[in-house]
């Protein structure tokens, strides 16, 4: 769709010539941020970009249309602002020269993040990625666009509150999908109403998904914190993270649309916990549900609720409370290990900021080592979960994939993606080089897999000289990439050859059924899937004249285009029909080749119309 049809706030059709959109309110040539993308641009010869929706420390979202599936969609930039600027009049992200190791660390896990969500597109209720690519010196992520409303809408629309009735039969789903999220090893970190989205359906979606530095306070990332949702850990890059983070989040949550009330943030109760309890400010609220949803806004992530099975088996169980926490033994969920931001990582502080010289207790040791015995065995059994997934489930190929690569001057190759991408050839052979000395260094991505047409055209590779040879191959498809000569990770300069071998589909082809088919459609059909073809003219009456009547293969059959066998195609030729003498001055019925055979009928009777399939 052109510029001039569509509005690029919703992404709906606008009348020629009109200024405003009269169903979101855009303005056509409305000025938008030169920080981020302008609306009207094309990514990936796919995405026609709109209006910015959002935006964090991490990455930047925008409302799009997808050409191909002419849909809306959201697409998601790898943009930390902290790091990088665009470059003034383009689409190009500049990462800053002191912030390279930083801009790729994030890459890598923004990619690996959306990776691994990726292989839970079958869960109904999260918005899993659905396509992935580079381009810009940076990473996209594309999303389903919801139709629906955040939760926070939601509620004021429903005077402020829900009943715990109406919540048990809401967020079930919520509670799964999250618990399903931690056992592939994941944190969320953000649940608030706004990652929460209530569909046309009435279904909850959960969204909002980020890297761990860009919900935690401290980090090299601008934090996207969630005043009275985000716990106590994400305040402090030197505390441990885990399931228990996002128990906080959605106890928080509960906190909220039980009551109308957003919890104190976590920092201020840290020095005046007044937090009341749910029971309190709504009566409506059984003792219970109120007791456990303070148990998961416990400042103390050790004595907090661990997991979200352990939340939910609490909340509908309704357990005894002898003890200051409450028993975690029922809970089924695999706790993932504590996770910190990469501040922590990097200069390897302790999670808790313990000092060396801090004794332990004879309890806590016991408890510790219990701990690694747990940890040991549930590693195990994450690393059989997580190799018993099937790779060729996610739409962004192979999990060792990197998306996109950086060069030592700060230059930046995209690779995008592709399903089921074959694994390259272990052939090192370094292509010959007539490099132009300009200083710049390149870094190869892997090309196999990719469209040879698509990678050839792309200004992103026009530092290279393409020499393709084609051969046929069983395992690849047609005009995908199976084949290069530099390496992934490779560094070259501009003016390299690089030779690449691209695929011209399987070598036996199944013929495909001519029914139906007038020739000039199916000779089409042969010409996309390469099989050559000769055309032979058949008198028949079983046939209409230009239609295919049949072929010297049946369909089904293979035929072996690399032998460059040639399939003949019988086309029907009806003879001409023997001259008669009868005159009739009126048919005894008229045939209708859309709706049937139409019965004559008298005038003074009443009209039948009779229809044969």
């Amino acid at each position: 769709m052109e510029r001039f049809n569509i509005c690029y706030g919703c992404m709906n059709p606008l009348e020629e010539g009109a200024e405003i959109c009269p169903d979101c309110g855009y303005r056509v040539g409305a000025p938008h941020l030169p920080s981020y993308l302008a609306p009207g641009i094309t990514l990936n010869d796919r995405y026609l970009v709109g209006k910015l929706k959002s935006y964090n420390g991490e990455s930047a979202s925008y409302i799009a249309f997808d050409k191909i599936t002419e849909s809306k969609v959201l697409i998601k930039e790898y943009m930390p602002d902290t790091l990088c600027t665009r470059e003034k009049g383009t689409s190009v992200i500049k990462v800053n020269p002191d912030s390279m190791p930083q801009y790729k660390t994030f890459l890598s896990e923004f990619v690996e993040l959306n990776k691994v969500l990726s292989k839970m597109r079958t869960l109904n209720h999260i918005n899993a990625a659905i396509d992935m690519f580079g381009d810009n010196n940076t990473a996209y992520v594309v999303f389903n666009w919801l139709d629906g409303m955040t939760m926070s809408e939601y509620l004021r629309m429903n005077a402020g509150e829900l009943t715990w009735e109406e919540v048990k039969k809401l967020f079930p789903p919520i509670f799964t999908t999250l618990s399903l999220v931690h056992n592939a090893g994941l944190v969320h970190r953000g649940i608030s109403p706004e990652n929460i989205i209530v569909t046309d359906k009435g279904e909850l979606k959960l969204t909002g998904f980020c890297i761990a530095d860009a919900r935690t306070a401290n980090t090299d990332l601008a934090s996207e914190l969630y005043n009275g949702y985000a716990a106590p850990e994400q305040y402090n890059s030197n505390n441990w993270q885990g399931t228990w983070t996002d128990v906080y989040g959605i106890s928080a949550l509960l906190y909220r649309i039980l009551t109308g009330v957003v919890p104190a943030e976590a920092t201020g109760r840290v020095s005046n916990d007044n937090l009341i309890e749910p029971a309190k400010l709504n009566r409506n609220i059984p003792a219970n549900v109120s007791k456990v949803i303070m148990n998961g806004l416990n400042l103390s992530g050790e004595m907090r609720i661990q997991t979200i099975t352990e939340l939910v088996t609490q909340l509908f169980e309704e357990p005894e409370y002898g003890s200051k926490r409450l028993s975690s033994s029922s809970t089924q969920t695999i706790s993932i290990p504590r996770q910190s931001s990469a501040a922590v990582r990097k200069n390897g502080q302790s999670g808790r900021g313990r000092s060396a010289a801090e004794p332990i207790s004879r309890h806590r040791l016991f408890v510790l080592i219990m701990a690694v015995i747990l940890f040991v065995g549930l590693f195990f059994l994450v690393m059989i979960m997580i190799l018993s997934l099937d790779d060729n489930s996610s739409p962004f190929g192979t999990p060792d994939s990197s998306l996109a690569s950086i060069s030592e001057t700060g230059g930046f190759s995209e690779e995008t993606t592709t399903m089921s991408a074959p694994e390259p050839m272990k052939e090192t052979t370094t292509a010959a080089t007539t490099p132009a000395d300009n200083g710049i260094v390149y870094v190869m991505n892997d090309l196999t897999g990719r469209s040879y047409d698509l990678v050839s055209k792309s200004d992103t590779y026009s530092s290279l000289v393409f020499k393709p040879e084609y051969e046929y191959n069983d395992e690849v498809g047609k005009g995908l990439i199976f084949y290069q000569s530099i390496p992934k990770t490779e560094t070259y300069k501009d003016g390299t050859e690089i030779l690449v071998k691209v695929s011209l589909g399987p070598k036996y082809i199944e013929i495909p059924d001519y029914l139906t088919l007038s020739k000039k459609d199916y000779f089409a059909k042969l010409n996309e899937l390469g099989i050559k073809y000769e055309e032979q003219e058949l008198e028949t009456e079983d046939t209409l004249e230009g239609y295919v009547a049949k072929t010297s293969k049946e369909p089904g059959e293979k035929i072996d285009v690399e032998a460059g066998e040639t399939l003949t195609v019988y086309v029907a030729k009806n003879p001409p029909k023997p001259e008669t003498t009868e005159t009739e001055t009126e048919p005894p019925f008229m045939e209708d080749p859309f709706v049937g055979f139409i019965e004559p009928f008298p005038e003074d009777e009443d009209i039948i119309i009779t229809i044969y399939d």
